[in-house]
């Protein structure tokens, strides 16, 4: 079941999974709405979506539980935050940013209808204290991508 979670019920490590630095996690989480995948009365997922500018919401962590994953659980959790902006007559678009090794992840979006908008290049690399991998990929740039929900 996908519901409205508190930050307070999110446990860290699953933020982590998304966003591996947390002093970036704490700097969206408290004004963010957050959904969680709710399993057993267990959060095993979760898609945090926070107001960036005027018109724009953005996806700023989606993430779930390595013996959950692969079962729909994401898409799921996109599906909800994709709904959740359609309904708000304030928003026009859906932004999300992910790394260059983040294959899967991109799969994902695109099926959404996300297109990529962007490349900030080495953003991974100046903005985090250690590097990320992923699948053996080092994780430098992000890609910007961007989902129209005018209704």
């Amino acid at each position: 079941m996908i519901k409205q979670v508190s930050a307070a019920a999110v446990p860290r490590d699953l933020l982590l999974l998304a966003d591996p630095d947390w002093q970036q996690v704490q700097t969206y989480l408290p004004t963010a709405t957050i959904y969680g995948a709710v399993i057993g009365g267990r959060v095993v997922g979760i898609g945090v979506l926070s107001k960036t500018k005027p018109g724009t919401n953005e996806v700023m962590n989606l993430a779930v539980t390595p013996s959950y994953q692969h079962q729909g659980i994401a898409k799921a959790l996109l599906t909800q935050l994709i709904t959740s902006c359609q309904q708000d007559q304030t928003v026009h678009n859906l932004e999300i940013g992910t790394g260059n090794s983040s294959i899967r992840q991109l799969q994902l979006y695109q099926r959404a209808g996300f297109e990529i908008t962007a490349v900030w290049v080495n953003w991974f690399v100046d903005n985090y204290p250690e590097p990320i991998y992923e699948a053996g990929i080092q994780c430098k740039s992000m890609l910007r991508l961007r989902l129209a929900v005018d209704k």
